[in-house]
């Protein structure tokens, strides 16, 4: 398994997480919470279906040049996901279908679950974070 799929993969599953504020009442943000494999499968499909802008079924870089744009072509998060574009493309066509994008989600959560029990601690999130050259969340309050 390369560095990349170890590094840059966690973050599909915890980045969307990491990016989510405390909801008005003071319920603790999704990157302070445990999650299991299914959630984050769940998670990927999301994203997977707010990326696939045509609703066709696979993921361009045409729709990852939209995505990146729109979120103002930061060079760091163009590279990442550019990086993670060509990683979850298996067999090199040039887009990413929905089963492509599963076994990459699946595969970075069990990189980031240290101890293969089918869930993500906070802390298994933050090691990810740290390995990938992510600034440190602080603790949940």
């Amino acid at each position: 398994m390369s560095r990349l799929l170890l590094v840059a993969l966690p973050m599909l599953i915890a980045t969307p997480a990491l990016a989510q504020d405390a909801p008005a009442g003071g319920t603790r943000p999704s990157w302070a919470n445990a999650q299991t494999k299914a959630d984050a499968l769940q998670r990927a499909a999301l994203i997977f279906g707010q990326l696939d802008r045509n609703q066709d079924g696979f993921i361009t870089q045409d729709e990852i040049t939209a995505f990146t744009q729109a979120m103002g072509d930061n060079p760091r998060m163009v590279a990442r996901v550019t990086r993670m574009f060509t990683t979850a493309d298996a067999n090199h066509d040039g887009k990413v279908s929905a089963a492509e994008a599963q076994a990459q989600a699946a595969a970075a959560f069990d990189a980031v679950d240290a101890n293969h029990d089918g869930i993500l601690t906070p802390e298994e999130r933050q090691a990810a974070r740290a390995a990938a050259g992510g600034a440190p969340r602080p603790p949940a309050q």
